[in-house]
């Protein structure tokens, strides 16, 4: 298998700024090009142990980090699950102290956090099963 890499089509300009504007054209990207060997009649090589290998331990590893983003999502489920009690038992001290513009203002918050709580729980959901196919 051979690699080759192919210069820019023009120099970048060096009074360019990290931004470009909106109707800017990209900067100019290499062209890198892959030549497999082929065999007869233009078959490609099998695989070899090493490659497979490869692969297989980076898929190992892409479903270790899956399985990380999905326990850091189940901590953060947590901690956001005992914020929405404390609005609650907030709201409710505030309700007893009379002041109700309060009280609904923390429900509001209350309600956002329930919403992103849901958000969260799918999101762990996909990780799980995702890390799982992976893993097969």
């Amino acid at each position: 298998m051979a690699f080759a890499v192919a210069p820019p089509l023009r120099p970048p300009d060096s009074l360019a700024g990290w931004r470009r504007s909106p109707g800017a054209t990209p900067p100019p990207r290499f062209a890198v090009v892959l030549a497999a060997s082929s065999g007869v009649g233009g078959e490609r090589a099998p695989p070899t142990f090493g490659r497979l290998r490869e692969e297989l331990l980076q898929l190992h590893a892409e479903a270790d980090l899956t399985q990380s983003k999905a326990n850091s999502a189940r901590v953060r489920l947590v901690r956001l699950t005992e914020a929405a009690e404390n609005l609650k038992k907030r709201a409710a001290t505030s309700v007893r102290m009379g002041k109700e513009n309060e009280a609904v203002d923390l429900l509001v918050q209350k309600k956002k956090l329930t919403k992103a709580l849901e958000n969260i729980k799918e999101r762990i959901e996909v990780l799980d099963k995702l890390s799982a196919k992976i893993s097969e």
